[in-house]
């Protein structure tokens, strides 16, 4: 009986480890090769968010995916080094050279790596250049509707995206244009401050908006000048100055010059006056300029003792200012 019972006890253990052995044998994957789906080896793209795909390992229970910078034998950044019990990875790289390998695991051992070379390629990803608009400049101020916008070219750009905002640089569009050009020109309804933005796109990518470039489209004309001296109806017996003031808000405006016009006796439609440009001074609510040598105090009064004047303000942009009063004058000797 013992002897039955050290039998069946012994087949039992036959058995049990017979099963436990079947449980723990693993499959060979040493000499296996893991196949690459993507990137292909030696690609070069635009796109920097990098699809890691290669193809399943029986028997494998995982697999290690390791990316370098710049490759594996000289490398100077180890990106990732991670196992994945899937066959795909994304993983997000900046613009330059890699190298990237993947191997198969199991508890038995592993593959031998299978390595690959890839390069995200600067020239063709915009997301990290910049458009550079080259008209026009910042802070420009024109008295022209019509404005001409231009920019630098992108090599790997396809079109670029023009969008001007007005009164800042949030503010409501006014232009939104997708264009292959490098330039383009608006006719714009009205004046007032506006701001510029453009971006470049191609199949793959786009690049940030450049910085707002802010224009305005300055059409008031300055205030009027307000004669000073000589008076109206005056008599100049020497040698004196013209006078005028600025008025009103002309006292901050951007005034460049003013024309200075002195007619003739006959002339009293200022067909044919004399025409002198005064530059502003850089302070002060008034400008002057000397009536000799410009006009001839003569040695006996007559009708050609007479003349008249007026004058004009200029702002920057061209703006033209109503004309003042005129003053009619006699030289005396």
């Amino acid at each position: 009986m013992k002897r039955l019972i050290h039998y069946v006890a012994a087949l039992y253990a036959i058995l049990f480890i017979a099963g436990c052995s079947r449980d723990f044998i693993v499959k060979n994957i040493k000499n296996k090769t893991v196949g690459i789906v993507a990137p292909a080896d030696g690609l070069s793209t635009p796109n920097n968010n990098i699809l890691f795909w290669w193809d399943e390992v029986d028997g494998a229970e995982k697999y290690n995916l390791q990316i370098v910078k710049p490759d594996f034998n000289a490398v100077s950044q180890l990106l990732l080094d991670t196992n994945i019990t899937n066959t795909k990875f994304n993983f997000i790289l900046t613009p330059g050279n890699y190298q990237w390998r993947i191997k198969a695991v199991n508890a038995g051992g592993s593959t031998a790596y299978t390595t690959r070379s890839l390069k995200v390629d600067t020239t063709s990803n915009l997301n990290f250049l910049s458009v550079n608009v080259t008209a026009p400049l910042n802070f420009t101020v024109t008295s022209s509707k019509t404005v001409n916008f231009s920019w630098d070219a992108l090599s790997a750009a396809t079109s670029y995206n023009l969008k001007v905002l007005a009164g800042s640089a949030t503010g409501a569009t006014v232009v939104d244009l997708n264009t292959a050009n490098t330039n383009y020109t608006h006719t714009f309804t009205n004046a007032g401050v506006y701001f510029l933005k453009v971006n470049a796109s191609n199949a793959f990518s786009n690049s940030p908006y450049s910085a707002p470039i802010s224009f305005r489209i300055d059409q008031t004309a300055p205030a009027a000048p307000v004669l000073v001296r000589p008076l109206h109806l005056s008599v100049v017996k020497d040698t004196t100055y013209f006078r005028w003031n600025y008025s009103g808000s002309t006292l901050n405006t951007d005034i460049a010059f003013d024309s200075l016009f002195v007619a003739a006796f006959a002339d009293s439609l200022f067909a044919s006056p004399l025409q002198v440009k005064v530059p502003r001074p850089a302070t002060g609510a008034a400008n002057t300029y000397p009536m000799s040598p410009l006009l001839t105090f003569p040695t006996t009064v007559s009708t050609t003792s007479y003349y008249f004047w007026k004058v004009k303000s200029v702002d920057s942009v061209g703006n033209v200012s109503p004309s003042s009063q005129v003053f009619k004058v006699k030289l005396s000797n």
